[in-house]
């Protein structure tokens, strides 16, 4: 009798725990990736930075442009991606770095870095500049200049925008030179915005 209780109770509490153990946690759903959002010139221009520098300690910015990626569109002032050209004048070499953060259309994501090259010195169209000389970015960059050029852009809505950063006689210092346009050849109108300060200069035509 004692035997038959001692089973039938070891039931009652196997039972009791196999309801009350907890369920299987469900397996979590997996969320979507986020989206990839184009990221400002300056941004660009300091991720390249950085590893160009294990390249040479004196570098110096020579251009700064916007790469447009034709199956994702950016607002004016940012891009998917960006080529920075830097000058070392110790080395007398130069040396081209992407970062872009996609891998489309032959590019690489995050920073690319490849060779340097022989560089055959400042010409009057570009001189290099130390980077401290950048201060205001892209976005704001393109309202100065939008602001001052009202009537060609309403004339022109959708005209891409390409954002173009160099030092030549010009202008007093580095300045972004704003393009509707996918290129300076290309384009029929653009303007100059100090790149220092984000003082409106001039328009180039």
């Amino acid at each position: 009798m004692v035997k038959l209780l001692s089973i039938g109770t070891l039931s009652a509490l196997l039972l009791t725990v196999s309801c009350s153990s907890p369920e299987p946690q469900k397996q979590a759903e997996s969320k979507p990736a986020a989206p990839v959002e184009p990221i400002t010139g300056l941004t660009g221009l300091y991720r390249c930075y950085g590893p160009s520098r294990q390249w040479a300690q004196d570098i110096q910015v020579l251009r700064v442009q916007n790469i447009f990626i034709k199956s994702r569109q950016a607002p004016p002032g940012k891009a998917f991606a960006w080529q920075v050209t830097f000058v070392s004048p110790s080395k007398n070499r130069i040396k081209n770095c992407t970062y872009s953060v996609v891998k489309e259309e032959g590019l690489f994501a995050g920073v690319y870095n490849p060779n340097d090259e022989a560089y055959s010195g400042p010409t009057k169209l570009a001189q290099p500049f130390v980077i401290q000389t950048v201060k205001k970015d892209t976005d704001e960059i393109y309202k100065v200049a939008l602001e001052n050029s009202k009537d060609y852009a309403t004339k022109n809505p959708n005209v891409p925008i390409s954002m173009l950063l160099e030092f030549s006689e010009r202008n007093p210092l580095a300045a972004w030179r704003v393009i509707w346009g996918t290129s300076v050849g290309s384009s029929a109108y653009s303007v100059f915005v100090d790149a220092t300060n984000g003082l409106f200069l001039r328009k180039a035509f």
